[in-house]
C-alpha cells in the first residue's frame, strides 16, 4: 500500500471520528441538561475508572497506552462542555464579586518594604514587621488594604504573602509592575473584597492536585482548552497534605467572561483545593 494510500484510509477514519464526536458531544448535552436539574457531580473519578477499565479489556497490549489517553481526553472535552452547559442551565457559580472599587483610606505593609508604595501616599500606611500582621489588621477592619510584593519577576515569589492570602481569604484588587534597581517586581494591593472589572486581565488562583498520577498535566490541559495562556506558576509544599503541593498560578483572563467562568468552576470540581486570589489588570514589560 503507498503512502497515498493510506493517508486516504487516514482521511476516511477521521470522517467517522468526526461523526462519532458529534455524536458523543449531543450525548453530552443530554447529560448535562439532567445534571443541570439534579445537581449531580459532572467529575465522578470512580466512573471514569471502572470505564477505562471495561473498555480497555480487549486493546491490543502495544496500543493500551495510547487507547487510554485517547479515552480520558475526550472525557475531559466531554467535562469541559458540560460545565460551560451547566453554567447556561443553572446559576450554580459559587462566586460573587464587586463590580466597584471600595474607597480606602489606611493601609498596612512591612516596614521593610514601605520604600516600593507609590499605589497610595505613604501617610496613609500603618507600618508592622510581618504579612500575618497585615492580614490580621486587615481582618480587625483596623485597616482597608495592604500593599507588598508578590514577587521578584522571574526570580522568586513570596511564599509569606501568598500562604497569608490564602489563610486570610484576602483578594489581590491591583498589581503595579515596578523596576526596583534593575529588579522587576509585582507589588500588589489587596483586601477583603474581589473586585472585577471590565478592564481586569489577570485571575490569581490558588490550587492543590489531587494525589494521583497526571493531576498537574490534566489541569494544564484543561486551562489549555479553554484558550487560556498561563503567565505564572510556582509551588509549595501544603503544611496539611504531605507529599503534596499548592499551586499558585496567574492566568490571562478575565471573570466577566462566560468562558473563564466555566474554567473557573470546573476547576473548584477538579482539584482537591481551589481559591480565587485575585482579579486585576497588569501591564508591563515581562
Amino acid at each position: 500500500m503507498t503512502l497515498d494510500e493510506i493517508r486516504h484510509n487516514i482521511d476516511r477514519v477521521d470522517k467517522e471520528i468526526k461523526a462519532l464526536f458529534q455524536e458523543r458531544m449531543e450525548l453530552a448535552d443530554q447529560v448535562a441538561q439532567v445534571k443541570a436539574q439534579t445537581g449531580d457531580d459532572i467529575f465522578k473519578p470512580d466512573r471514569e475508572i471502572a470505564i477505562i477499565d471495561r473498555l480497555t479489556t480487549d486493546i491490543e497490549p502495544d496500543i493500551k497506552k495510547e487507547y487510554i489517553a485517547l479515552i480520558k481526553r475526550i472525557m475531559e472535552v466531554s467535562r469541559k462542555y458540560q460545565y460551560g452547559r451547566t453554567l447556561e442551565l443553572r446559576d450554580c457559580l459559587d462566586l460573587t464579586w464587586l463590580t466597584e472599587e471600595p474607597s480606602l483610606s489606611q493601609i498596612a505593609m512591612k516596614k521593610s518594604e514601605l520604600y516600593i508604595c507609590n499605589m497610595v501616599s505613604k501617610d496613609l500606611v500603618t507600618t508592622v514587621d510581618e504579612f500575618a500582621q497585615v492580614g490580621q489588621l486587615i481582618q480587625n477592619k483596623q485597616v482597608d488594604a495592604g500593599i507588598g510584593i508578590l514577587e521578584d519577576v522571574s526570580i522568586s515569589a513570596s511564599k509569606e504573602l501568598h500562604s497569608m492570602l490564602v489563610n486570610e481569604h484576602l483578594y489581590i484588587n491591583r498589581c503595579d509592575i515596578v523596576n526596583d534597581s534593575g529588579v522587576r517586581k509585582k507589588v500588589v494591593l489587596f483586601s477583603p473584597h474581589l473586585v472585577v472589572l471590565p478592564n481586569h486581565n489577570r485571575i490569581k488562583i490558588m490550587f492543590v492536585c489531587r494525589n494521583k498520577s497526571g493531576s498537574i498535566a490534566s489541569i494544564f490541559s484543561m486551562i489549555s482548552d479553554y484558550n487560556v495562556n498561563l503567565t505564572e506558576i510556582h509551588s509549595q509544599p501544603n503544611e496539611q497534605l504531605e507529599w503534596n503541593y499548592e499551586f499558585y498560578a496567574e492566568i490571562e483572563a478575565n471573570l466577566l467572561s462566560k468562558e473563564t467562568q466555566a474554567l473557573i468552576f470546573q476547576l473548584m470540581n477538579e482539584t482537591y483545593a481551589f481559591q480565587i486570589l485575585g482579579s486585576y489588570n497588569c501591564e508591563g514589560d515581562f
